[in-house]
C-alpha cells in the first residue's frame, strides 16, 4: 500500500511542473517569438521575457521594445527605436542608427552603440564602444573598457559609489586594469 502511494505521488508531483524548460514570451503589438529569437516591429508596448534561457531580441521600425533574461541576452535596436533590458554574463548589445538604449547586463558583455544612438548602460564587466556620433553614459561595477570615438560623447564611472574611470589612452577609459 504504501509503495502504491509513494507511486502515485511521484507520477503526480512529475506532471506539475516538471518540465524546466522556459520558452520565451513576448507580449505587445509587433511582439513575436520563435524558439529563442524574439522581435519587435513597429509595436509600442513590445516586452520579451526570456526567464533563464538565453536568446535574441530585435527591435525595428521605430518600435517600443524591452527584452529580459538572467542568461545572455543577444539585443540589437535599430532606426529610431526605443529599447531597454536585462541580461546575464556574455551579452550583446547593439544600438543602430538614432535609436535610445537603456540595457543592465553581466560580466563579459559587448556593448556597441553605433551611429547618433543614445546608450545608457550599466555593465557588470566587458567591453563597450561608442562609436560614430553616439553619446554613451556608462556604469561599469566591474573590470570594463569603453572606446570612445572622436565623434562619440563618453561619460564612464566606475562602481557602485560611481568614482570616475581611468583614462587609458585617447579615448579609451577603464574601470580596473588599463
Amino acid at each position: 500500500m504504501k509503495l502504491g502511494s509513494i507511486a502515485l505521488l511521484v507520477i503526480a508531483l512529475s506532471g506539475c511542473g516538471g518540465d524546466s524548460s522556459t520558452e520565451p514570451t513576448c507580449t505587445g503589438d509587433g511582439c513575436v517569438c520563435v524558439d529563442t529569437a524574439c522581435s519587435c516591429t513597429a509595436g509600442t508596448d513590445c516586452k520579451a521575457e526570456c526567464f533563464d534561457s538565453a536568446c535574441a531580441f530585435a527591435c525595428t521600425t521605430g518600435a517600443k521594445c524591452e527584452g529580459k533574461t538572467t542568461d545572455a541576452l543577444t539585443a540589437t535596436c535599430n532606426d529610431t527605436s526605443m529599447c531597454k533590458g536585462q541580461g546575464g554574463d556574455a551579452s550583446t548589445v547593439t544600438c543602430n542608427a538614432m535609436s535610445n538604449c537603456d540595457f543592465k547586463v553581466g560580466a563579459m558583455s559587448t556593448v556597441a552603440c553605433n551611429a547618433e544612438s543614445t546608450c545608457k548602460l550599466e555593465v557588470d564587466g566587458g567591453a563597450i564602444a561608442c562609436n560614430d556620433a553616439s553619446a554613451c553614459t556608462v556604469k561599469c561595477l566591474g573590470d570594463c573598457k569603453t572606446t570612445c570615438a572622436a565623434g562619440a560623447e563618453c561619460a564612464v564611472s566606475c562602481g557602485a559609489a560611481g568614482t570616475a574611470a581611468t583614462m587609458c589612452s585617447a579615448g579609451v577609459f577603464a574601470c580596473g586594469p588599463c
